[in-house]
């Protein structure tokens, strides 16, 4: 009898341990019938990649024609979701406004001080750099840059000549300039030394200076083109306060974008205090991040501006390792990306620097490693590129999931108002899949919602940071930019979700629902370049809407409801070991 009583609690704990293991969540999925007719539009090449200028010549190569194929390769799986439109890149970060160029320098780049701080690290350059960018840009047939200019010296006959041959060189594919990176931190880095405070009359002085030097040009009058972003503010300044304190109204008329720079927390200096991985995957902290500055951002677009986040990764000054580095940050980038195009933002840009930063989307050879290798966040670009691909523009709505573990995202056509994509995503860890019940009513889904496909990113766990699918794909293993079969989670073809649908989506995961239509001439379907590599050149005008005219729901409140499901093969396994032990 004793060893019954054994067996059974032991049968019994088994029982609840496995029930436990396979409790599957049920969300609804709320749908508005469609998005307000004023809400912010976005396009398809939202979330662009913002490169570190000291370590280009990694990523870009030395010269025009030698540009790595694998870094090729990366780039263009991301393009060829783009169609017409440009692949977003911005070339910055704190070496742009540290580092010298000169216009005599035959050298791609050359680095200026060994003893650099490594989060600001300056490079001698010349215009072999943007030689360098267009050739890229003309092999892979559409991407525009974002180019910093210093603001450390506003007098310095530096930035015309730097304007001067970026414009000269990269010409259409030049979309803006970025006149000074993070100012408000001027003098906190000791940039304005003769100063106590760095305040934004002093900014607005160094603004009026740079506009002097930028209109004498060598090829004219820069300052006309129009092509000015800023103020590029990230930590200090209130974005409100600058724009109301007559900097806004002095140079409305050449500022192309409003732009900033933000990161939740940063791994600047000893002792900094960096959050964990749970951070990041509670969508209610995305929801209360985004209100970072969202009234200078509301005053901005009142005045026909629109707002760019030029810089932004989990934490600044490299990241930290178990955090930036894993599944759950891709998936945060995701929610945070697409909860900035809900509020107002036109473009986000995810930042790289040298090989082993923890939040690079991709590394480049070194360290021993004979080949490229792909960080999670490269997984992030394929979820918002495809969700967001649309000929007319889209407006996001956050569906406001009754879970702060969940996020959802329905993307309507700026045109017809139609539903045509959604995103949803799934922060939960191991505990078997989430039921996403999107409704009967609400939406009037394109092509009706018969004929819809689903595509999945999914991860064995929360803090992976190699086996990574999507799509039925994955980089996991590849040294040369090149996805290959994942092996697991294919996409959903011809769902019919015109009536009410339950959508199991793994935990952790995502989906992107694509209720389909009839496609116009010339959209693509999507995918990556598994077997082919963009070698031939041709030219990438800017024909297409970019994202570039400017035009909120919140998140959950920790309510779950829940089903019981129980899997029975895992049942079966689990029954084995254990009751085979007892035995």
């Amino acid at each position: 009898m004793p060893f019954a009583r054994s067996l059974f609690k032991s049968l019994f704990i088994i029982s609840f341990s496995l029930s436990v293991l396979h409790i599957s969540h049920a969300l609804d999925v709320p749908l508005p019938q469609t998005a307000a007719s004023a809400g912010n539009v976005v396009y398809g090449n939202f979330l662009g990649i913002s490169f570190e200028l000291s370590f280009l010549d990694k990523y870009f190569g030395t010269d025009e024609a030698n540009t790595p194929q694998p870094f090729l390769n990366y780039l263009s799986n991301l393009e060829e979701l783009l169609s017409a439109i440009p692949l977003r890149l911005r070339i910055g970060g704190n070496s742009m406004d540290s580092s010298i160029f000169n216009e005599n320098q035959t050298q791609f780049s050359t680095f200026a001080d060994p003893n650099a701080n490594p989060n600001d690290q300056p490079v001698n350059y010349g215009p072999l750099v943007f030689k360098v960018m267009k050739a890229a840009s003309n092999r892979l047939g559409g991407v525009e840059y974002l180019i910093g200019l210093s603001l450390r010296n506003p007098s310095d006959p530096m930035i015309p000549q730097l304007a001067a041959a970026a414009q000269s060189i990269l010409g259409d594919v030049l979309d803006a300039y970025l006149l000074g990176n993070e100012p408000d931190l001027y003098a906190v880095h000791g940039q304005r030394p003769g100063l106590v405070n760095y305040t934004v009359d002093n900014y607005i002085s160094d603004y009026n200076e740079a506009f002097k030097q930028l209109r004498q040009s060598s090829i004219g009058d820069i300052v006309a083109l129009n092509k000015i972003a800023g103020p590029t503010i990230c930590c200090a300044w209130d974005l409100a306060t600058v724009l109301q304190q007559n900097w806004l109204e002095t140079f409305k008329q050449q500022l192309k974008y409003i732009s900033l720079q933000h990161y939740p927390y940063n791994n600047c200096g000893v002792g900094s205090p960096l959050p964990d991985l749970s951070y990041y995957i509670n969508h209610n902290n995305v929801v209360e991040l985004v209100q970072w500055n969202i009234h200078g951002v509301n005053l901005a677009i009142q005045v026909g501006k629109s707002v760019i986040m030029s810089e932004f990764s989990t934490i600044s000054c490299g990241g930290y390792p178990t955090v930036s580095d894993t599944f759950g940050a891709a998936l945060w980038s995701i929610d945070y990306a697409m909860r900035m195009a809900t509020v107002g933002y036109s473009a986000a840009y995810l930042h790289t620097r040298e090989r082993g930063v923890s939040y690079n989307p991709f590394n480049y050879p070194g360290d021993g490693v004979d080949g490229w290798t792909t960080q999670p966040t490269y997984y992030s670009y394929f979820p918002i590129l495809q969700g967001l691909q649309s000929h007319n523009g889209s407006r996001v709505v956050d569906l406001g999931l009754s879970d702060s573990s969940a996020a959802g995202y329905g993307i309507y056509d700026k045109e017809t108002s139609e539903l045509y994509r959604m995103i949803l995503v799934n922060f939960q860890d191991g505990n078997g899949p989430v039921d996403f019940v999107i409704p009967a009513t609400g939406g009037s889904r394109a092509g009706g919602g018969k004929n819809a496909t689903v595509k999945f990113l999914t991860a064995t766990s929360i803090h992976e940071v190699s086996d990574i699918s999507w799509s039925g794909q994955t980089w996991k293993g590849v040294l040369d930019g090149k996805p290959i079969a994942s092996g697991r989670d294919a996409d959903l073809t011809q769902a019919d979700i015109s009536a009410s649908y339950t959508l199991k989506i793994p935990s952790p995961g995502l989906a992107v629902v694509r209720f389909e239509k009839p496609l116009p001439s010339g959209e693509p379907s999507g995918g990556g370049h598994a077997n082919s590599s963009p070698t031939s050149s041709n030219s990438s005008g800017n024909t297409n809407p970019t994202g570039r005219t400017s035009k909120s729901s919140s998140g959950g409140n920790n309510g779950k409801s829940s089903v019981l499901l129980v899997g029975a093969p895992i049942i079966a396994a689990l029954g084995t070991v254990f009751v085979g032990a007892l035995f």
